[in-house]
């Protein structure tokens, strides 16, 4: 981790900003256009732990950080930095600035997003916008209306589910949990039932199960929400090179709590 950097000149206070990557030579690259503008100093971490440590005792403004993985592991680590950081604020550097990798930005929680075709301009405008306290993540969901119904479409369902879940035990089967944990690995149907010996028409069937039984619509909200409630652990990388696993016994169930705390196995 680098944490050298000195403060430029100017009228603006400068912006202590920690760049997150894995990658060395993307790190260098964007350090390089954001100390061509003054009044940004940067620092640099190629893991989240680095991160974390880094942001322990300094606390910077802003932390710019990539989206390159599943969408449960990227909302874990932006819930994460910010915990960790304070006050700083998540700005996400994008691989492909599509309308998917946005709404995985906002579910994050992060203040901004910038993609991969976004102008020098931009990502410092973004930096510092995010840095005043502002989140201008909203800009880019006034350009993409189709983008900002579906996070309302979400957090409307996830309040809905917050309401009934006081009432309402969910249960779901130790197959189904493993085909959520796959997805939250990033795996495609075809891949998940490959490694668990299913047909890729059963897989999606299961999912079908899984969204009717959680009462949401989309396969990214279950896999955030096993993540979040705890029903399944953080994603690992999986290793496309194993031999197909057994299904789980159709018959086997695993208790899901929500709600009141209690819990109940299933038929």
């Amino acid at each position: 981790m680098n944490t050298d950097g000195n403060a430029p000149d100017g009228a603006r206070k400068p912006t202590q900003l920690l760049l997150v990557d894995d990658h060395p030579l993307i790190r260098a690259g964007v350090r390089t256009l954001l100390e061509q503008h003054p009044g940004m100093v940067v620092a640099e971490a190629d893991s989240i732990d680095g991160a974390v440590v880094y942001c322990r005792t300094h606390q910077p403004d802003v932390v710019l950080m990539d989206l390159n993985e599943p969408t449960a592991d990227a909302v874990l680590a932006v819930q994460r930095l910010q915990r960790e950081c304070g006050n700083s604020a998540v700005v996400i550097l994008g691989r492909r600035g599509d309308d998917e990798e946005l709404f995985r930005a906002v579910v994050a929680g992060a203040a901004g997003h910038v993609g991969e075709s976004a102008k020098p301009d931009e990502l410092i405008s973004t930096i510092e916008e995010a840095a005043d306290g502002f989140e201008p993540i909203g800009h880019a969901l006034a350009q993409r209306p189709e983008v900002g119904r579906r996070v309302l479409e979400t957090y409307r369902e996830m309040h809905r589910r917050s309401e009934a879940e006081s009432e309402e035990i969910v249960t779901l089967s130790e197959r189904e949990l493993v085909i959520l944990r796959h997805a939250a690995e990033g795996l495609t149907n075809r891949k998940i039932g490959y490694a668990m010996g299913l047909s890729e028409h059963t897989v999606k069937s299961e999912f079908s199960k899984i969204l009717a039984r959680l009462g949401i619509r989309h396969r990214t909200e279950a896999v955030v929400r096993a993540v979040r409630e705890g029903w399944i652990s953080v994603p690992i990388e999986p290793d496309m090179g194993a031999e197909p696993v057994p299904a789980a016994k159709p018959m086997e169930r695993v208790p899901v709590v929500s709600g009141d705390g209690a819990s109940a196995g299933g038929p």
